[in-house]
């Protein structure tokens, strides 16, 4: 049990440094629209790049 609440805190912990370090890399005058197209676009990228690696058996 104790093992189990160390990985939530790890996960927790993890997922607030990586909110913080993406909101301190945003430029300033950059809008919330190209915040948003730019994330589903990374997004997506990695979708076909996993498809893809998975077509060729490579993962």
């Amino acid at each position: 049990m104790k093992e189990k609440k160390t990985k939530v805190i790890q996960i927790i912990l993890a997922s607030a440094c990586s909110i913080f370090a993406t909101f301190a890399y945003i430029p300033k005058g950059t809008s919330i629209a190209e915040i948003i197209s730019a994330g589903v676009i990374f997004l997506v990228i990695i979708y076909f790049a996993i498809r893809a690696l998975k077509y060729f058996k490579i993962i």
